[in-house]
């Protein structure tokens, strides 16, 4: 559980700042998620092309150091456009659990790694990017996992809830659930 009369303080705080302090550092994500939202059409004809309009403004929300999944997944979406479409689909379908959906995407982005991969190690679909092309889509929805900020978020919130960072590849879900627990209860 977490302390909900310091969740609707710090919700006030946040509000009453946001403009003064906050706006000019997130910008850009709202710009993102305009960006998506203009451009994103799952039945394109060129699905690569349309994914690399929709991803063009996220920037270091996709990308950063020796971390690229844009670049991974548009890249597959060359190689593999049908693939990577039904990938988005499944992602993108609210009647399925959120926790399987990204699940899935993982596997499918291994699967993908092994046979397009080109010797890549790794394919970079995890959890933080993989709810921020859920973000993208579903923006009053969902918001991007960094484990940093939930762990600070559960913190400030007198939370019960204790987060350990795991290897990314032995987390596999694990930072997703816990994250899906917190916000449920």
């Amino acid at each position: 559980m977490f302390d909900k009369f310091r969740l609707k303080d710090v919700l006030v705080q946040y509000k009453k700042d946001f403009v003064i302090t906050q706006w000019g550092n997130e910008k850009y994500k709202w710009e993102a998620v305009k960006c998506f939202q203009d451009n994103w059409d799952v039945n394109a004809g060129d699905f690569a092309d349309m994914l690399k309009r929709s991803l063009a403004k996220t920037f270091n929300l996709l990308a950063s150091m020796n971390n690229f999944p844009a670049r991974m997944i548009t890249g597959f979406a060359r190689t593999a456009p049908e693939d990577v479409r039904s990938m988005f689909i499944a992602l993108f379908d609210e009647t399925k659990d959120v926790y399987e959906r990204i699940e899935a995407f993982k596997m499918q982005s291994s699967i993908m790694l092994e046979k397009y991969g080109n010797g890549a190690g790794q394919h970079y679909q995890y959890e933080n990017a993989i709810s921020t092309y859920l973000w993208l889509r579903y923006p009053d929805k969902y918001y991007i996992y960094k484990f940093g900020e939930i762990k600070a978020v559960a913190d400030e919130l007198e939370s019960d809830y204790r987060f350990r960072k795991l290897p990314m590849r032995i987390t596999s879900g694990t930072s997703i659930s816990c994250m899906t627990r917190f916000v449920r209860n």
